[in-house]
């Protein structure tokens, strides 16, 4: 069975949405997005129970539930899958989110051979993509990991992430480095992710 949690960087959005409901449409205000739901301030009654889809122009119908509701907002869960949830996030991520927070998730393609090591085994993977604040990468068998893994690749020493989802044999990991030490890891076969630390300092 497919394993999903995901991390929680927040993105303020402040846009206007609406939640599509069996009961009908309600009208929201889309306060916050995550890669694993939104809190939104609706403007009507949500059913308890049942599914629901957010939309926010620009990003279609993005399936959830009602996880709980606080004074006068609303918390989400988008019930996606993980990959198809994390480049609805990036999206989000370059339309609303901060500098620093574009800077740390900048992504390189870049499909190099590596290694996963955790658990007392080593699992040899493709690494699909890299950012300061993390990578995809692709296992050649799927395993089960818990706690800290290390990435290890043949063009720089090995970086400890925590897993972040999984689907399948491909994992999306969160490096647990700060983004200064990745870059300096990183920098010289990714010369793109060092200078977008470069640009940020300057700023």
């Amino acid at each position: 069975m497919t394993e999903l949690r995901l991390v929680e960087q927040q993105i303020a959005v402040m846009q206007p949405g609406k939640i599509h409901s069996p009961d009908g449409i309600v009208d929201c205000e889309v306060l916050s997005v995550s890669r694993s739901g939104a809190r939104v301030r609706p403007l009507g009654e949500l059913p308890e129970l049942g599914r629901l889809y957010l939309a926010i122009r620009g990003f279609g119908q993005l399936e959830c539930r009602l996880e709980r509701t606080e004074a006068d907002a609303a918390d989400l869960v988008f019930t996606g899958d993980a990959q198809s949830l994390d480049a609805m996030f990036q999206d989000m991520l370059d339309r609303f989110g901060d500098a620093e927070g574009r800077r740390r998730y900048l992504r390189r393609s870049v499909l190099w051979p590596g290694s996963l090591k955790g658990d007392g085994a080593t699992v040899d993977c493709t690494i699909l993509n890299m950012s300061l604040g993390g990578a995809k990468v692709a296992l050649v068998e799927e395993r089960s990991f818990t706690g800290t893994v290390t990435l290890v690749g043949d063009r720089f020493e090995g970086l400890a992430a925590t897993i972040v989802w999984k689907s399948g044999r491909v994992l999306g990991l969160q490096f647990r480095a700060d983004t200064a030490q990745v870059a300096d890891a990183l920098g010289a076969v990714l010369p793109a992710i060092k200078e977008s630390m470069l640009v940020g300092a300057a700023r």
